[in-house]
């Protein structure tokens, strides 16, 4: 057993508090870290953000899973936790109209380091769950090789080789970001960078608080474990059809309605390999805090349907591409692999509006059978402008399959007195019964340039 399985057996088997208390400071540079880069560096926060993930682990220690890496659960958790955060204080300043200020940077740190940390933990998420183990245990714990193999099982050359395969995949969706490193300077800035020292003695009290408020809160409803221990896709179909069985109706509606990612529902489509645009920031060079930060990375439940969200396939118009924008008029062969009745995209438009019926782009897909089908998306009727002007004309799309999805906020939109919102077109797939091996997602060439945020597959 590693060190870290001791000692939460020790806290769950005996209640030995001293036990929790060297978790927590083994680990609290990691959790107070992340939660300072998502926050950008707001120590308050940051200090919030770790109490919050201690008092969980606290009170769900003893239904974490054995094979649990603690570190990987607990950058997770601190990374939801942070970004959670984050939102609630932009909503709080927003309805106290405050300034938002970023704090400024520290001065010691390098133009390399400050390019990549707004996009690091981003670019972290989106690796495997056994990739990302490997990095924070690495580099940000500053464990060695052999440390690493003996927590993932593994002997000291195929750690290192996980690190390394892990690090260079990492280094890809940087380059794709918009960020270019070398790998060594890569594995540079994240051993100097990802683990600034928290304050002396935070750890400890936190440690200790955290207890006192998982002992005031109790464990987790009984709920709560069973949406957590739906992990696997056999315990989802066993528990869900035992609990079906017994509760009826209601229990329907807490596994679809309160949380209705069923897998057996919805496939949502991995985009990651196609995005050329983070949410974080405008990926328009003319236009400032143009960005989608205010939804956030990660599954959401948008209008009861999935969709993993984790950055923008930008399309170009022919505004943008006078402007000189350097974006694919065509993102072909997004790989599918499942069959399905309706197809929802996530998507709106940008730059400037056609007239109402104009094509602005075109989804097809690709049956495994070498089979079409092409689907129009047009102003007006499956999209509009993603931002939402009190005055415009077409408030909302006339399709009846599309629907505003979300609504949020960004500084450019704020001050010219918009929202920023996002649209769901299900679109109906003639042939349900076969394969969609792949899709295209094409712009007609059109003034405005159309964008796709997410698709999910609905069977």
């Amino acid at each position: 057993m590693t060190e870290d399985a001791i000692q939460l057996q020790q806290f769950v088997g005996k209640g030995d508090e001293d036990a929790f208390c060297r978790l927590v400071s083994r680990h609290f540079n990691l959790v107070y870290g992340t939660a300072l880069r998502v926050t950008n560096r707001d120590a308050a926060l940051a200090e919030d953000v770790a109490q919050t993930v201690f008092t969980d682990l606290a009170r769900k220690a003893r239904h974490l899973p054995r094979e649990t890496i603690l570190s990987g659960w607990l950058y997770q958790a601190a990374r939801f936790s942070a970004a959670k955060a984050v939102r609630n204080e932009q909503r709080r300043r927003a309805r106290e109209h405050k300034a938002s200020l970023m704090q400024e940077l520290a001065p010691e740190s390098s133009p390399e380091w400050e390019r990549l940390r707004p996009l690091l933990d981003a670019a972290i998420h989106r690796l495997n769950s056994k990739d990302r183990d490997a990095v924070l245990l690495h580099y940000f714990q500053q464990k060695s090789f052999r440390e690493v193999g003996a927590i993932l099982g593994l002997n000291d050359d195929a750690a290192q080789k996980r690190v390394s395969r892990a690090l260079d995949k990492l280094r890809t969706i940087l380059i794709r970001g918009g960020v270019g490193a070398s790998i060594s300077s890569l594995s540079t800035l994240l051993s100097a960078g990802t683990m600034p020292a928290a304050p002396a003695g935070l750890a400890l009290s936190v440690a200790k608080s955290s207890l006192t408020r998982a002992a005031a809160m109790g464990p987790p409803s009984w709920t709560t474990v069973l949406i957590q221990n739906l992990a696997s896709i056999k315990a989802k179909f066993a528990v869900a059809g035992f609990l079906v069985l017994l509760f009826g109706g209601s229990v329907t509606y807490l596994l679809y309605g309160a949380r209705p990612v069923a897998e057996g529902a919805f496939t949502p489509v991995d985009l990651s390999a196609h995005y050329n645009a983070g949410l974080v920031k405008s990926w328009t060079r003319d236009y400032g805090n143009n960005d989608l930060a205010a939804l956030g990375e990660g599954r959401h439940i948008l209008k009861r349907v999935p969709f993993e969200i984790h950055g923008v396939i930008q399309l170009q118009g022919a505004e943008w591409k006078k402007r000189g924008y350097n974006f694919p008029e065509s993102v072909e062969g997004i790989p599918v692999g499942a069959a399905g009745r309706r197809i929802h995209l996530l998507h709106a438009n940008s730059a400037f509006d056609d007239p109402k019926g104009t094509t602005v782009a075109r989804l097809v897909l690709h049956y495994s059978d070498g089979d079409e089908s092409r689907f129009d998306i047009r102003q007006g009727n499956e999209v509009l402008d993603w931002w939402g002007w009190p005055r415009a004309p077409i408030k909302q799309p006339t399709d009846a399959n599309t629907v505003v999805a979300w609504v949020g906020s960004n500084p450019a939109a704020e001050h010219q007195g918009a929202q920023v919102r996002l649209f769901d077109t299900a679109f109906v797939n003639p042939h349900p019964e076969k394969e969609i091996q792949s899709m295209d997602y094409t712009s007609a060439m059109t003034a405005s340039a159309p964008f796709m945020v997410a698709l999910t597959i609905e069977h």
